[in-house]
């Protein structure tokens, strides 16, 4: 049963609706969102449920990384560390005791046979030692090995039925058998680098999982071996068997590695550097220096992120179907519990899967150690579980716990916020409690976590800051189940930013250059520097030099366009004013409502001549509460409305010399082009007296040639720089 009824709920979103434009909401619904906090003793569902989960108890920091572990018919684990290379035995009282300890740098495999002795294995050695756990007394020193094999790497150890001691070794593909004197042969040699696991079907064979080409393989006897199945992947890495299904953990390199390249033997100056490339591979590489107990190193920087690991199982009639993918994790070992359930134990978050089939998995253990390597199962049960990149092992209780606790990642509101209701949706008894600050990381400078409430929905009273942390509360007396958590809040009003205005051409949004009519005059010229200069150079002092450089027409309308943005994404409306150059007052623009778009197309027929400035004031009214709009404004640069012709004056023509004279004026723009014609015919162009268009008023003299007898009209056409036409004739008689 859900506390929060449906129609609690919507009467919730409903009034945040009408009571503030701008409430957003926080919601912890998903897997994800639940698995993005920090668990303890709380499992995560496939389907969004937050459970009580297991206890665990951390035995020890006992290396960097605890490779392998095997349980013993008593109930003792016995499991390998590395860097230093060591045995330990863990009781069923929760002990450990340390058995044995060799010269090398891991024990990177552990196997026992039905008479209580325990084979450990060796890197880089090649090295099989034999340890008794009768009495689990002081730590052996290693001596001579049981057995010394022609390969540097064992990565897999298994005994059979038999009692015979099998090995699955690297660098060259090759599994070893080895007798009861310690004497290996070869037994199969595989089509990969590295056999990294071993187990055995139902009828007693081999399986053997490869490091390169994704194969599976069975080996019935010696020398010979079958292919059960290629995976699209790179690794088979884990197999456990369950009567006639088989569990294969595989995982997929996302930075691939050639495939079919013959494996050489290393020699011995390579030994460390190659150790340590498989050690990254196969699970470490950093130290505990480098590690942060909050593991807040970016999942995608982590080196476990060039892999991804899927779960398969393989029918008895040879099916093989898919279980479960990970993206950003791969599969390090897998095991089966007494309920037929998978255990996978991950490098990239630390973390242990329960997968049940297909459709349904749950998160039991998300650990601060990036690495699970190994998991055993005891009893039918998970009970230890071993880490690289710090090797603690960690005990599994038998029992779910009495309480859990999830502490949510920290949410960014990005600004001062005011706090809301806080629901949630679940059984059972549920606490929940708050906490804020301004800095992205909890500190000393955050409020302490608020008194836990148990009613939902609940006020919350943690103070108004940027950041805020929730933490969910399970009881067991009721077997709570927590499904989803919402917050409802207010970001502070941000003040909206307008950072341009410009008058002319729209701004270019990207390197294409858009299509304009506007005037010639206001467009920004394009090229380098110095062609720009130059460009402007010729236009404010040179003479135009042919026809199209005439100014284009007058338009009595100025493109207005500007940018304006705001912080926190409200939608922005925007008014225009426009004040004549010496005064003090800004005059509204003719609107009939806010302009939403940022451009405006102002008509200035109705302004008189003169140089003006433009005001763009940008407001967040239509985001927020009636009085808590803010604005910006910004002030363009002094724009010039003319709309008034230029006026050709004096005009007159000497028909003993063919001059003709005159002088061509406007009251507020420059001159910028003359021309000529004689009785409607062709318009010549013809320069001022000083031969420069550089200001209101040039005077002319331009001979026109001689006329024929009769009677003709001359006209005279001037162009000012906004386009401005003016037109006067003079009539004469040629004789």
């Amino acid at each position: 049963m859900k506390i929060l009824s449906s129609a609690l709920l919507a009467i919730l979103l409903g009034t945040a609706t009408v009571q503030a434009v701008k409430t957003d909401r926080w919601e912890l619904k998903s897997p994800q969102d639940f698995m993005r906090g920090k668990l303890q003793q709380l499992i995560v569902t496939s389907s969004g449920e937050l459970r009580l989960g297991y206890g665990s108890t951390k035995l020890g920091e006992f290396a960097k990384e605890i490779w392998c572990s095997a349980v013993d018919r008593d109930g003792a684990i016995y499991f390998g560390t590395g860097s230093p290379a060591e045995v330990y035995a863990l009781g069923k009282d929760g002990r450990t005791t340390k058995l044995f300890e060799a010269d090398s740098i891991a024990v990177t495999a552990v196997a026992l046979d039905s008479r209580g002795n325990l084979y450990a294995a060796t890197m880089p050695e090649g090295k099989i030692y034999k340890i008794s756990t009768a009495g689990k007394g002081p730590a052996a020193k290693a001596d001579e090995p049981f057995s010394k094999l022609r390969a540097p790497y064992i990565w897999s150890l298994i005994v059979d039925k038999q009692d015979r001691l099998f090995a699955g070794t690297g660098p060259d593909g090759k599994i070893f058998h080895i007798g009861a004197d310690g004497k290996a042969e070869e037994w199969f040699a595989a089509e990969d680098s590295n056999i990294l696991c071993l187990a055995l079907d139902a009828d007693g064979a081999l399986l053997a999982g490869g490091s390169d080409r994704g194969l599976l393989y069975r080996v019935a006897e010696k020398g010979k071996g079958v292919v059960l199945h290629e995976f699209a992947e790179d690794e088979v890495k884990a197999l456990t068997v369950n009567g006639n299904e088989v569990y294969i953990g595989v995982n997929r390199q996302k930075i691939k590695r050639p495939r079919g390249v013959a494996a050489r033997r290393p020699s011995a100056a390579e030994f460390e550097d190659l150790t340590q490339q498989l050690a990254v591979q196969f699970g470490t590489a950093a130290t505990a220096e480098t590690m942060g107990r909050e593991r807040e190193t970016p999942p995608e920087a982590r080196l476990a992120n060039l892999l991804a690991g899927t779960l398969y199982v393989r029918h008895a009639d040879g099916r093989v179907d898919r279980l479960a993918n990970w993206d950003n994790e791969s599969i390090l070992d897998v095991k089966v519990d007494g309920e037929g359930a998978v255990l996978a134990g991950m490098s990239g978050q630390g973390r242990v899967y329960r997968v049940r089939d297909s459709q349904n998995w749950e998160l039991l253990f998300d650990f601060d150690e990036q690495q699970v390597l190994t998991l055993a199962v005891r009893d039918g049960k998970l009970a230890f579980a071993g880490t690289g990149n710090i090797g603690n092992g960690y005990g599994i209780d038998a029992q779910k716990a009495r309480d859990g606790e999830l502490t949510s990642e920290v949410h960014d509101c990005h600004f001062l916020t005011t706090w809301g209701n806080l629901s949630w949706m679940g059984k059972g008894a549920i606490a929940v409690a708050t906490r804020t600050g301004n800095t992205a990381l909890p500190d000393s400078t955050w409020s302490a976590w608020a008194e836990p409430v148990k009613t939902s929905p609940t006020k919350v009273t943690s103070p108004h800051a940027r950041f805020i942390q929730v933490r969910a509360q399970l009881t067991a007396a009721s077997d709570p189940v927590l499904e989803s958590l919402n917050l409802y809040y207010r970001m502070q009003n941000q003040k909206p930013e307008v950072s341009s205005v410009e008058i002319g051409d729209k701004p270019k949004a990207s390197a294409e250059k858009p299509k304009s009519d506007l005037p010639n005059d206001l467009k920004s010229d394009d090229g380098d520097a110095e062609a720009a200069a130059s460009a402007t150079l010729q236009r404010a002092t040179a003479s135009p030099k042919t026809e199209e450089e005439r100014p284009k027409p007058a338009t009595p309308i100025k493109e207005i366009h500007w940018r304006a943005s705001d912080k926190d994404g409200d939608t922005l409306v925007y008014r225009l004013f426009y004040q004549a150059d010496g005064d003090e007052a800004w005059v509204p623009a003719f609107l009939d409502k806010p302009l939403k778009k940022m451009e405006y197309s102002w008509n200035t027929e109705s302004i008189p001549d003169g140089w003006y400035r433009i005001k763009v004031v940008a407001s967040d009214e239509d985001s927020n509460l009636a009085g808590e709009a803010l604005t910006d404004g910004r002030i363009s640069d002094l724009v010039k409305v003319d709309n008034t012709r230029p006026q050709v004056q004096q005009l007159a023509y000497d028909t003993t010399s063919g001059i003709l004279k005159g002088t061509a004026r406007d009251n507020l723009s420059l001159i910028r082009h003359l021309e000529y014609s004689v009785d409607g015919g062709e318009w010549k162009f013809f320069a001022p007296n000083d031969g420069v268009f550089d200001d209101r008023e040039e005077a002319f003299e331009v001979k026109i040639g001689p006329l024929t007898t009769g009677l003709h009209f001359i006209a005279v056409r001037a162009t000012d720089e906004d386009g401005n036409i003016g037109v006067e004739k003079v009539s004469v008689r040629a004789k």
